[in-house]
């Protein structure tokens, strides 16, 4: 008897280790997803003629708001800060310079960053362009990885450089830097 029980024991344990799920692998596959469907939505707008509202309208949707909320602009900001180190966006048939990049630096390497360009300049907007990754064992902001391009003779040749610069001063102006300074 005291066997069968054992048993029984062992195989609810067994059922019960079977459908518990890692936490880590779901919320690594939520982060991918989220990854995946803020930078699908992002190259789906940021080439258009209106790339503010139209990304702008895709986050808010994700924090159940709206264009017509006085607060828009915080919270895109608020999201894309807090998720900025979700949001890498992969190899999803938009080629960066990368096969891994962060959102932000993807919408540069991508050559689509009318809205970036706007977040850097309106300055309701409060995105955190101070994030850095460590790459090669040094901390990369999203200015260094602008510079990157800029200094990178091969790359520069698929950029307008001048509007990079551009991009670069309007990010430098809101008081953000490269990782080195940080």
């Amino acid at each position: 008897m005291k066997t069968a029980h054992f048993i029984i024991i062992l195989f609810f344990i067994g059922v019960n280790n079977i459908n518990a799920q890692d936490p880590d692998t779901e919320n690594n596959s939520k982060n991918e997803e989220l990854a995946s469907k803020i930078c699908s939505l992002g190259y789906g707008s940021w080439g258009n003629t209106n790339p503010t509202n139209e990304f702008d309208t895709a986050i808010l949707r994700e924090v159940r708001s709206d264009l017509n909320d006085p607060k828009r602009k915080k919270k895109v900001s608020d999201y894309l800060n807090k998720h900025s180190h979700i949001l890498i966006c992969g190899d999803d048939g938009v080629e960066g310079i990368r096969e891994r990049e962060q959102l932000l630096k993807r919408s540069v390497s991508s050559g689509l960053y009318g809205y970036l360009q706007q977040l850097a300049i309106d300055k309701e907007y409060s995105v955190d362009f101070n994030k850095y990754e460590i790459i090669d064992g040094e901390k990369e902001t999203l200015l260094d990885f602008i510079y990157l391009i800029i200094n990178d003779e091969e790359l520069a040749e698929d950029y307008n450089v001048y509007e990079l610069e551009g991009l670069a001063r309007s990010i430098v102006k809101r008081g953000r830097k490269r990782g080195k300074d940080l």
